[in-house]
């Protein structure tokens, strides 16, 4: 139930992303296979990145995955990808308290037919699902 949630509030906050505002081209949920975008509970390998993430008024950029709650500590350019330092958190209430983390590097680049290759494995786009408002 807490993992339904937490993916909910994700797909929620990737849903809130302006029209007018372009995001970058790793911003989003993936996953390694249809299979996991498709799973509501327990572990896969979704991901959720938001590297324009605000909280009250702050940058505060995020690479989310089943217990595993990274903050963006820097973004540096490395050819046509990106090298994330982040600090890592297993559980959410650690990551709201900034206690109990570790420090991380992720590398992010594009790969064929628009997958997304995170620390050289491909990752797919899953399709976001809309609510029942049609939103």
């Amino acid at each position: 139930m807490r993992l339904r949630l937490a993916i909910s509030c994700l797909v929620l906050a990737v849903g809130m992303l302006s029209a007018s505002h372009a995001a970058p081209p790793f911003d989003g949920l993936w996953a390694r296979s249809q299979k996991d975008c498709r799973n509501e509970e327990g572990p896969d390998s979704k991901t959720f990145v938001d590297l324009d993430n605000v909280i009250k008024g702050k940058p505060a950029p995020i690479v989310d995955q089943y217990e595993n709650h990274c903050r963006i500590d820097r973004k540096t350019p490395a050819g046509n990808g990106l090298v994330l330092t982040a600090t890592c958190f297993e559980f959410w209430d650690d990551y709201k308290k900034g206690v109990d983390g570790r420090k991380v590097t992720i590398k992010l680049a594009p790969g064929a037919n628009g997958a997304l290759n995170i620390d050289g494995k491909p990752y797919q786009r899953c399709a976001m699902k809309k609510d029942n408002a049609g939103r």
